[in-house]
């Protein structure tokens, strides 16, 4: 498993569409919004995605990894367990799992039986009060990429059994939204065992070093690219911040220190300056692009 593992990050990296690089312009240009229902990649680069959106602060959703993501190549990838201290670690822990074709072909048929194909994409219900939060599922059924936006909390109250909810409603997309955030009891063996997954690329929020709490010193670490950390990425957040996606062998040779560092670690490129940075980080699987979707919208 671990080899395949390897094999689909690898692979990833190279179809890793990245608009927002280290050395590119910046990612607050201008995009078009994802319909509901839109042609497939030619070569789709994941083959499901989960997010939630809330209307708060986009430098506070960006550190938010998508709960599921199932990529082209078949690998199931979600968020695996962080230890509970603080600072916490850097690098978001992902594990993934292989996923079966038959796999995917019983995902597609229970949101079909579920009513949430073929029709209204949107089951939100009645207006989400302000600061709640909207699932989005975005998965390629007959070679169109289909968007599902709803409550993910939605349920019914069971009074007898089967507590099956109505079809196309949003206890529907609520039903299917728990489904997916328990695989292995939805699928079981059509799911490999799981393992550590390698994200072939790299999101990164640079800021400004805050000052640090005394009681809490932390050691700097070195900012190990050639691209200064000063000017990667492009300015997001009316200039306060820069954001960029760093993959491919970057990636591999930035990986080691993000991994050794703690979400208060100081970074630093010319030890002979006063100017330091913190990052926030956000693994990606292959075609995602968080600087533009947090802070361009699309």
């Amino acid at each position: 498993m671990t080899a395949h593992l390897r094999l689909a990050t690898v692979l990833g990296a190279a179809l890793l569409i990245a608009a927002c690089t280290g050395s590119a312009a910046s990612p607050g240009a201008v995009t078009t919004a994802t319909p509901d229902v839109s042609p497939a990649p030619a070569a789709a680069t994941y083959w499901l995605r989960m997010t939630t959106w809330q209307a708060i602060a986009p430098l506070d959703q960006f550190a938010g990894q998508p709960l599921l993501v199932i990529t082209g190549d078949g690998v199931a990838v979600s968020p695996g367990p962080v230890p509970a201290i603080y600072p916490g670690p850097l690098l978001p822990n992902l594990t993934g799992r292989s996923i079966s074709a038959a796999g995917e072909a019983s995902i597609v048929q229970g949101a079909t039986d579920l009513g949430l194909l073929g029709g209204p994409t949107d089951f939100q219900g009645q207006a989400n009060p302000l600061g709640a939060v909207t699932g989005r599922i975005e998965l390629i059924v007959d070679g169109s990429r289909v968007v599902l936006t709803g409550n993910p909390d939605a349920h019914i109250e069971c009074i007898t059994t089967p507590c099956e909810p109505q079809p196309g409603t949003p206890e529907a997309f609520g039903e299917l939204w728990h489904r997916l955030l328990d695989l292995p009891s939805w699928l079981g063996d059509e799911l490999g065992p799981e393992a550590p997954y390698a994200a072939p690329a790299y999101a990164l929020l640079v800021r400004p070093a805050q000052h640090t709490d005394p009681d809490l010193p932390q050691a700097p670490a070195d900012w190990p690219l050639d691209q200064p950390i000063s000017t990667f990425g492009g300015p997001v957040a009316n200039g306060t911040a820069r954001c960029g996606t760093v993959s491919g062998a970057d990636a591999e040779v930035l990986r080691p220190a993000l991994t050794a560092a703690n979400q208060l670690t100081p970074w630093i490129q010319d030890p002979d300056t006063d100017a330091a940075f913190t990052l926030v980080v956000r693994a990606l699987t292959p075609a995602e692009d968080a600087c533009r979707e947090v802070f361009a919208g699309g």
